[in-house]
């Protein structure tokens, strides 16, 4: 017996994504089957079909050009870090370029980073190379402040690849970095006009916060850097300076004196405001509102307010995110219809919904237009978040792609026909398991059917997935 399970699954490098995802019967007259539906890097889930007896009870957690790669992996992938590369004995050290342009050589290469098999591009591996020095690090991070573009998707997983494949820098560096930002309160409302190396400077704050640990991360957190982080949190701020600012005091938190510290800041009467934009129809004041309101719950507590999985309503809710099967850092709403990723690591999750039968299809509106894999996978299907397994990795899923336009199967990639993904988009999957096929959809128009996952799934569990770094599934 063949028996269907929604699931969703987080790309921790499609970092600050989000889609909407709602599940639905398709109605009898049209398919001949019940109906589910419909979801996005924040991501919304609801299920429509009225089925019973297949919700599973859960206790709420409180949170890109294409390639193909034509033969399978016998390791993990990561969907966006190319593998580590060092000088050979004999090699020389290649010469010193314009680090600026190495960095935006970086960023246009990057949707093309698909196996860990591949060489890493040229322009990489020479700032890891310029990183190994205190130097050479503070030229390539005051470089991606200064040259990432704010309209760029991926600006930020650049950002997080880069420093998270330099060498961690030294105390030195870190003071050094500190001295030439000069960052204070005041200095999070000039050049208020061009927020993209606002948006840099926090993006690259919270990787270093995560990337440190113990006294290095409470040595960064000086209180120019907090007062910087709190200003960029105000509603003069561009929203995308909000979040990355909020992200970043959510990772200096991880340190518990920097979550004293930031908790005695008064930050909860901030991100009470902020929580409000939870529902905003924009969608990156909604990924402001969404990680606002998990802080309040998780990490920033207001003395008073009430939780919100307290007061959330799931009466109509009939398949949600399961608490009881996510990856450890994955942000989850209270109703269990969303989830975020703002971790450097892959992070999945699957949803409590189940079938044995029939044709079933649900959606996928695209939040935030970064990296992530969405699809069907079996039970058998591997998620190793810190090893780079999710859906399309396997035998058993089968997944798609609209960053870098690929479809992925048993760790191999081909391209699709669709264009890039891009916020608002729907994204449609549908599985017929009469037919034993999978379509998916871009804005109502559909690729070629994809059988290959049915040979080695045709009696086994099948599930649905997503990895989106935020997903938000409506009820």
């Amino acid at each position: 017996m063949i028996v269907v399970a929604l699931v969703v699954f987080y790309a921790s490098r499609s970092l600050f994504q989000g889609l909407l995802l709602t599940l639905e019967h398709h109605i009898p007259c049209l398919l001949g089957a019940l109906r589910a539906a419909s979801m996005g890097n924040s991501c919304v889930c609801r299920d429509d079909s009225g089925a019973e007896d297949n919700v599973e009870s859960r206790s709420w957690q409180t949170e890109n050009s294409r390639v193909h790669v034509p033969e399978a992996r016998s390791h993990p992938r990561d969907p966006v870090r190319p593998p580590r590369r060092g000088r050979g004995p004999h090699e020389p050290r290649r010469k010193k370029q314009n680090v600026d342009g190495l960095v935006l050589d970086t960023l246009a290469v990057i949707r093309t980073l698909v196996d860990n098999d591949q060489e890493p591009p040229y322009s990489m591996i020479t700032l890891h190379e310029m990183a190994e020095t205190d130097e050479g690090w503070l030229e390539v991070v005051q470089s991606l402040i200064r040259v990432i573009p704010l309209e760029d998707p991926l600006g930020p997983a650049v950002i997080t690849l880069l420093l998270d494949e330099c060498p961690l820098p030294t105390k030195d560096a870190l003071q050094r970095l500190t001295e030439i930002l000069n960052l204070s309160g005041a200095a999070a409302f000039q050049d208020a006009c061009h927020p993209a190396r606002h948006r840099n400077t926090t993006a690259v704050l919270g990787c270093l916060a995560e990337k440190l640990a113990g006294p290095a991360s409470i040595g960064l957190l000086s209180p120019g850097i907090l007062e910087y982080l709190l200003q960029s949190l105000n509603f003069q701020s561009h929203p995308t300076v909000m979040l990355f600012a909020l992200i970043a005091l959510e990772k200096f938190a991880q340190t518990s004196e920097n979550k004293i510290t930031v908790s005695q800041s008064c930050i909860s009467d901030q991100l009470i405001l902020l929580e409000k934009w939870a529902d905003n129809p924009d969608y990156l004041k909604r990924q402001v509102g969404f990680c606002a309101q998990w802080s309040l719950d998780n990490l920033f507590l207001k003395e008073g307010r009430q939780f919100t999985y307290e007061k959330v309503d799931l009466t109509n809710i009939r398949a949600m995110l399961n608490s009881n099967d996510v990856s450890e850092y994955l942000k989850i709403s209270p109703h269990g219809l969303e989830a975020r990723c703002d971790a450097s690591s892959f992070e999945s999750v699957r949803c409590t919904f189940c079938v044995d039968s029939g044709v079933w299809y649900y959606e996928v509106t695209v939040i935030t237009s970064g990296v992530m894999q969405i699809g069907w996978a079996t039970r058998d299907s591997k998620f190793l978040n810190h090893e780079g397994y999710g859906i399309g990795d396997d035998e058993y899923s089968c997944a798609y792609d609209g960053c870098r336009q690929l479809i992925w199967y048993n760790a191999r990639s081909k391209p699709h026909s669709h264009p890039c993904w891009k916020e608002g988009d729907t994204i449609g999957f549908l599985l017929d398991l009469h037919e034993k096929q999978m379509i998916f959809y871009l804005n109502g128009n559909q690729l070629p059917a994809e059988k290959q996952v049915f040979s080695s799934a045709i009696c086994t569990f099948i599930f649905a997935y997503l990895k989106p770094s935020l997903s938000k599934f409506p009820s």
